[in-house]
């Protein structure tokens, strides 16, 4: 059986790897239009670094798109291959049975899921919050600026923080912070102000001379408590529980956001009093993360029998029935995506509804293979 695995994997996996280059390099050249224009603009800095990070991030962006067509085209193409040459039926007629043939397109399948998962988790979210900065400057930035002028409100806003810069790729150091703790009715206590602030075994530490201002119920300024001095070189912050993800969260923005990052951010912004249909918005779109790869598994599930179909009957018809699916699949998703955000649905159950209905269809298709 192991020679019938490589076989089919090498089958499949040169289409795939064809489709895979020529869809990326589509994305690419389109994209390549804004760098193309940038580098005739003499107020643009158009880097080999900043070209890179800007079509390597817009790419990430798009790769969860481009793997479920990829494995669509390549398994119809496979597919029809091994019916066309007669391959699929001598397979058959030895007792093979269609899931051991079948095996190494599922496999892959898998893998691509997972790795289009990780991209969404650990890779788009910076890479593509790069690419956009970049473009929304017209490429006069590197798209590696650290943030400027952020905050972030802790939960009940008991804490406020000021922050005069953010560098989301280093969240554990922070320059010229303002942090306010409030009282529970939201009047100011104490404001400590610090050229640094550095996350430290679990704790915030203020660095670099630390200015405190200590504030009566009616947030006016008092004299310090008696024994605490004013200005200190270091002072820790043992109340501010947020962590450095926590605080860079609330800045990256939601679309681009891995799944962690917004359940994350969703504590604090339930505090905040979001509406109704924002809380639907978002459970949707943080539940979509996790449904998102499992396209590429049911794209790949419906594309075999439409392929076998194909090879026995006509290839137009196989095609009709593949690309129907496919196109069913995405319009069910948006249908249950509106659903969501009015209520209809619960989130959860929207998500998972596209993958229940294709799934059964998938299977019934499997079924009724000769």
């Amino acid at each position: 059986m192991s020679i019938l695995f490589r076989y089919v994997l090498r089958g499949f996996a040169v289409p795939a790897g064809l489709c895979l280059a020529g869809l990326c390099s589509l994305t690419l050249l389109f994209m390549s239009f804004d760098l193309i224009g940038a580098c005739f603009d003499p107020k643009a800095n158009v880097t080999l670094r900043s070209a890179l990070d800007f079509l390597g991030g817009t790419l990430s962006a798009y790769l969860e798109w481009l793997l479920p067509a990829v494995f669509l085209l390549a398994t119809l193409y496979t597919m029809w291959q091994f019916c066309r040459h007669g391959e699929l039926i001598a397979m058959r007629a030895s007792g093979i049975g269609m899931a051991t043939v079948v095996m190494p397109i599922l496999l892959t399948a898998l893998v691509a899921a997972g790795l289009s998962f990780a991209n969404t988790e650990l890779i788009k979210p910076t890479a593509a919050a790069r690419a956009r900065a970049i473009k929304d400057s017209d490429f006069r930035l590197s798209g590696r600026e650290p943030f400027r002028g952020v905050g972030y409100a802790a939960p009940g806003n008991v804490r406020v923080w000021v922050i005069g810069e953010l560098d989301p790729a280093v969240p554990e150091t922070l320059r010229d912070v303002r942090v306010t703790f409030n009282r529970p009715d939201g009047s100011k206590r104490v404001t400590y102000e610090a050229p640094t602030a550095r996350w430290l075994d679990g704790a915030w530490w203020l660095q670099g001379g630390v200015r405190a201002t200590f504030y009566d119920e009616l947030d006016t300024v008092v004299a310090p408590p008696e024994g605490v001095p004013a200005e200190t070189p270091v002072k820790p912050l043992y109340e501010a529980t947020e962590t450095p993800r926590q605080i860079r969260a609330q800045n990256m923005d939601a679309e681009l956001a891995s799944a962690a990052d917004r359940k994350v951010n969703r504590k604090t912004r339930d505090q905040a009093g979001l509406t109704t249909r924002q809380k639907h918005e978002d459970s949707y779109a943080t539940y979509n993360h996790y449904a998102a790869p499992v396209s590429i598994l049911l794209v790949t599930l419906f594309a075999i029998p439409a392929g076998i179909a194909s090879g026995r009957q006509s290839v137009f018809r196989g095609i009709l029935l593949a690309l129907g699916l496919f196109l069913a699949y995405y319009a069910i998703t948006a249908l249950s995506m509106l659903l969501a955000n009015h209520g209809i649905v619960k989130p959860a159950l929207a998500v998972a509804l596209p993958s229940i209905v294709f799934g059964a269809a998938s299977f019934g298709l499997f079924r009724r293979l000769r």
